[in-house]
């Protein structure tokens, strides 16, 4: 998977490949890194990357994709969006109309539904919150409109490119 992560207005790109369950290998400027991670307790992370230790606190902000992370007493504010998902908002931002189909970026865990059938929504709402890979990843309206059907329920699993809801034009 490769991510998009922006640290005190500087963007690097992050591809992570699960070698096992907690075992990875993350790319990032060039260089490759094996880590090990395990969730000891909520928001707090134990990473062993290339055999150093790290312990990690990590809080996803009210800003949605914005992490607040800890790291043996340096704080660091990490906007982290999938590289996918990046390349999808900046062709919304030239502009789309018509009826759009929400689905799934990638595999995960439905944890949040925000709206219900018939709701009107603003282009940029929030629409749910996807789990993938112990992140929180919201999925925005790309359009206003009306949720004309939904698909996706919280606490149930969905595979990627699997339709969750869709918006249609207003009026």
């Amino acid at each position: 998977m490769a991510y998009i992560v922006t640290c005190n207005e500087e963007e690097w790109h992050i591809g992570v490949e699960e070698c096992h369950p907690g075992l990875y290998v993350v790319h990032l400027g060039g260089k490759e890194y094996l880590v090990d991670y395990h969730e000891s307790r909520d928001n707090l992370l134990s990473l062993i990357i290339n055999g150093r230790s790290y312990e990690v606190d990590l809080d996803l902000s009210d800003k949605g994709e914005v992490y607040q992370v800890d790291i043996q007493g340096d704080h660091f504010e990490l906007d982290v969006m999938e590289e996918k998902r990046k390349k999808l908002a900046s062709k919304l931002s030239a502009g789309l109309s018509g009826r759009q189909e929400i689905t799934a970026p990638m595999s995960g865990n439905v944890c949040k539904v925000l709206v219900k059938e018939g709701d009107l929504v603003e282009s940029g709402q929030v629409l749910m919150i996807l789990e993938a890979m112990k992140m929180m990843n919201e999925l925005k309206a790309p359009v206003a409109g009306v949720i004309g059907s939904l698909k996706a329920t919280e606490g149930v699993p969905v595979a990627t490119n699997e339709l969750l809801c869709v918006v249609e034009p207003a009026g």
